[in-house]
């Protein structure tokens, strides 16, 4: 992985897959390449193969799966393998705090997640918050961690949005770094246009996560600009 910060645009269940589509055709047609900044889109699973050719065509933005099974190929109905998105994504969310939450996933189901992802040549991005996350790192194969990006995703993100400091956000990454022998930490929990440049200029993290600032796609452009802005100011 280069030294480029990540912004990863997470969205969700939120549009359907012909506003999702229209979402990327508007992206689009607006987005420029910006030094020192990767792009990640997750999108719905419906959408991954029409929207992998555009995406192809843009530099420095790459796609990712929202989820996938912990299973691998076989007798799993409704199941979606790793291999199957292979060639379609570079990387995929596992064990995001709504899966855990509503889905139900164990520790245990979101370490199979990451061995099937890193199996098939696929980046996991391994969400996580400060109680889960000494349980979860131990539960991942040791040849794993070095393959996957952790995201600190804390149940209450949203305090940061109305705090406005990224104090303790980078108080919890300088304690997760000491775990993670230098891989990759990404930061989301209410990340937004104004509060980017704090948070994507903190040297314990690797990049941000966005969900709700993405979801049109002319805010997240300006997001994208004010982390590129503030990069350069940092540089």
């Amino acid at each position: 992985m280069n030294s480029d910060k990540i912004v990863l645009a997470n969205l969700k269940a939120y549009l359907s897959p012909e506003k999702t589509e229209q979402w990327l055709t508007d992206f689009t047609r607006d987005y420029k390449p910006l030094a020192g900044i990767q792009v990640i889109l997750a999108v719905p699973l419906i959408n991954l193969e029409k929207l992998r050719k555009k995406c192809s065509r843009m530099k420095n933005v790459h796609l990712a799966g929202q989820d996938i099974s912990p299973f691998p190929q076989g007798g799993y109905t409704g199941a979606v393998p790793a291999s199957w998105l292979s060639g379609l994504v570079e990387y995929v969310l596992v064990g995001h705090r709504e899966r855990r939450r509503y889905f139900r996933e164990t520790v245990q189901d979101v370490a199979n997640k990451v061995y099937e992802a890193v199996s098939a040549g696929i980046v996991p991005v391994v969400c996580l918050d400060r109680e889960l996350f000494g349980r979860q790192i131990a539960a991942i194969e040791t040849s794993d961690l070095d393959q996957l990006i952790v995201a600190y995703t804390p149940d209450d993100a949203e305090s940061l949005e109305l705090a406005g400091s990224a104090q303790s956000v980078a108080d919890v990454a300088e304690l997760f770094s000491e775990r993670l022998r230098g891989c990759p930490l990404l930061y989301g929990g209410g990340v937004n246009k104004k509060n980017v440049a704090e948070l994507i200029t903190l040297p314990q993290l690797s990049g941000v996560m966005t969900a709700s600032a993405c979801l049109d796609p002319h805010n997240f452009l300006v997001l994208l600009n004010n982390a590129a802005d503030a990069l350069t100011l940092h540089s």
